[in-house]
């Protein structure tokens, strides 16, 4: 029996995140439930034989590389929270040009 790689773990936990995120979407599952499906396809992925797994797994990460899943790591909830930030910031730097404004000028 081959010995398992942290890159084999990384490929199917990277595979079975993007299949939960795929069906779980498309049939609307509630989140709580997601959990169980990753078990699922995790079990499903690691037990398939050794002689077509690869085959599977490549066949998968192509499938949704292409389809943008795969490579999907929320970037829209980073991005609303750094745009917040980004706000903020430009807010309080106006609120600091003001009150230097007030400042420097003579009564």
């Amino acid at each position: 029996m081959p010995e398992i790689t942290m890159m084999d773990l990384a490929t199917v936990a990277a595979v079975v995140a993007a299949l939960v995120t795929v069906v779980g979407n498309a049939f609307s599952i509630d989140k709580k439930y997601r959990a169980l499906l990753a078990i699922f396809f995790a079990m499903i992925l690691w037990f398939i034989p050794r002689e077509w797994g690869n085959e599977v797994l490549t066949a998968l990460v192509i499938g949704l590389t292409a389809s943008g899943v795969y490579s999907q790591v929320k970037p829209r909830d980073n991005q609303n929270e750094l745009l917040r930030l980004q706000m903020r910031e430009e807010e309080r730097q106006e609120q600091e040009n003001r009150r230097n404004n007030t400042q420097d000028t003579p009564y």
